[in-house]
């Protein structure tokens, strides 16, 4: 088991919380760097191109920290960039850690053959069709239905949970969940999790699944720390106080946390 300084959380913004409060479960005394890229948030509707600057930019920003064990809190950047950023990033000295394998992987686990599973993502995760084809190397006769679902990043980070045009547009999704009798459905953006309770209006609760949780413990079986106690920085892009207001809805956010305002990335 490899010993680690640091653990590194990277997403567009409040999203990758949903990581962060999971591995604070396994790895509850570990040190923890958070980089929100609230300013280029949502990812979802970007190119490869975009996003890779992004990740490039972030990566970089980590090993000027000393971090060297990233978890990518990002479906989006595990299915269009984790490639990439493994190739250039590995001979660094960095571990990266994608959602989208170790969720997979587990999802598709207990399911009879043919059974459906919906994935419920931003567009290009959807459009990358990665889930699909992870699922099916457990089980290829299982059905997968990748559900892009513009707008739900923007509920979240807008808290937007009580607005009709906010609920109108969950039910139009999760109609195709039920229309396909799906009985797994993965949250296949971290934002989504924030979402559970207007997700459970239309289908029940335990059907749906968290990628966060299988990522956390993925990582606690192959990594520990030696820190007495735990300690979190977070680093964000856009607003600070905006990134609190939402982040405070599901995450402890003490007093003495350390936010520190980034500079935006210039273009691509």
């Amino acid at each position: 088991m490899k010993y680690s300084d640091i653990i590194g959380v990277m997403d567009s913004g409040v999203g990758g919380l949903t990581v962060l409060k999971e591995l604070l479960k396994v790895l509850p005394s570990a040190k923890y760097v958070y980089f929100g890229d609230s300013a280029n948030l949502p990812y979802g509707c970007k190119s490869k191109d975009e996003i890779l600057f992004f990740n490039k930019n972030i990566l970089n920003f980590f090993l000027t920290l000393g971090v060297k064990d990233i978890a990518i809190a990002c479906n989006t950047t595990s299915a269009l960039t984790y490639e990439d950023l493994k190739s250039e990033f590995t001979p660094k000295g960095l571990r990266i850690f994608p959602l989208i394998h170790s969720a997979a992987n587990e999802a598709a686990q207990g399911l009879n053959e043919s059974e459906c599973i919906c994935v419920l993502s931003t567009i290009a995760t959807a459009k990358s069709g990665k889930y699909a084809h992870e699922i099916k190397k457990v089980n290829p006769n299982l059905k997968v239905v990748e559900i892009p679902c513009p707008g739900f990043v923007e509920i979240v980070e807008n808290r937007l949970y009580n607005s009709k045009a906010s609920h109108e547009l969950v039910r139009e999704k999760m109609q195709i969940v039920l229309e396909n009798k799906a009985k797994r459905v993965i949250l296949g953006c971290t934002h989504y999790p924030y979402l559970i309770d207007l997700l459970s209006k239309f289908a029940p609760k335990e059907i749906f699944f968290n990628p966060a949780c299988s990522l956390a413990k993925s990582i606690s079986g192959i990594i520990k720390n030696t820190n007495a106690t735990s300690d979190v920085d977070f680093y964000v892009t856009g607003d600070p106080d905006e990134f609190k207001k939402s982040a405070k809805l599901f995450f402890e956010i003490t007093k003495d946390v350390n936010f520190v305002k980034m500079p935006e990335f210039s273009s691509v």
